[in-house]
């Protein structure tokens, strides 16, 4: 299966690596990682307390080509993409099939070819603040107001296929809850929106209640994001019709852990199906997913 690997500037100006339209990527270093460990020492040998993974970095080669004055002007589209993100301080994003990191390119060193091909050699070094690779898996679940179990009936999460859709479409496993199978080896960080109108936030998430007691009106959302990137001040909030941000995480009911992660496998998700919800999992890989 052929799948695409880009790069996109926060700018928005987005570089297909592997089409060699006007540019591609020759070698890259992307499936290499390393996990590091907390140890206490022992009389023999260690205790390991945990593992830790820092930042990544990688080595890649990009080759550009064409006549000498298409060449420069993509050379010069990419330097600017790159140096707005360091500039900005916002990273670009590599995609590589479904999955992406988030990144800048922090070195480069550019110079015609040495064995005399037509082509302009770019090195780079790619930093990547948050070390994992993401593939973003979406549920949207429709009030059972809106419809009959029939039409609550989803399709396989493989995006890939040519029929699928940009959501995968959960389906009724009991009465007001649906069933998601999560094709990973770990849990999840998450973020959940809920539409209003809702009195509050009841969702019950494999045995973890995910609950704010505030209420949510018409033309609202909550956003629930457990991320270990986001702000304090973003984990749970209300966006209001007019685009008002209003922090509700002190409204969270303190029985129950409001960002824990999602498990992998079967999730069983279960609430009262006033309103809708769009569940959106982070699954985070080391390096990204071999296809075929």
């Amino acid at each position: 299966m052929r799948y695409n690997v880009t790069y996109t500037s926060s700018n928005g100006s987005t570089f297909e690596l592997l089409t060699f339209d006007g540019l591609k990527l020759e070698k890259a270093d992307f499936h290499k990682y390393s996990w590091g460990k907390k140890v206490s020492t022992r009389q023999f040998g260690e205790r390991l307390l945990y593992f830790t993974k820092a930042a990544q970095t990688y080595k890649a080669t990009i080759l550009f080509k064409g006549a000498p004055a298409a060449r420069r002007e993509k050379i010069n589209a990419f330097h600017a993409a790159t140096e707005y993100d360091i500039t900005h301080q916002t990273p670009g994003r590599i995609t590589w099939g479904l999955d992406y990191i988030d990144c800048f390119i922090v070195d480069s060193d550019t110079a015609p070819r040495s064995d005399g091909a037509s082509y302009t050699e770019n090195q780079v070094t790619i930093y990547c603040p948050n070390p994992f690779w993401i593939e973003e898996m979406t549920t949207l679940i429709m009030p059972t107001t809106h419809g009959s179990r029939a039409t609550d009936k989803g399709y396989p999460a493989d995006r890939t296929h040519p029929n699928s859709y940009p959501y995968s479409y959960s389906y009724p496993y009991a009465p007001n809850a649906v069933f998601i199978h999560v094709d990973h080896y770990t849990e999840s960080p998450f973020r959940l929106v809920v539409y209003g109108p809702a009195t509050d936030v009841d969702i019950n998430i494999s045995g973890n209640i995910y609950k704010v007691d505030h209420q949510i009106l018409n033309n609202q959302y909550m956003v629930i994001d457990s991320r270990s990137d986001i702000p304090a001040d973003r984990k749970c909030y209300i966006v209001s019709e007019s685009g008002i941000i209003t922090n509700t995480f002190d409204y969270r009911d303190p029985a129950y852990e409001l960002l824990k992660p999602v498990p992998a496998g079967d999730v069983i998700v279960t609430f009262d199906r006033t309103h809708s919800a769009e569940l959106t999992l982070y699954l985070e890989r080391s390096e990204p997913r071999w296809k075929d």
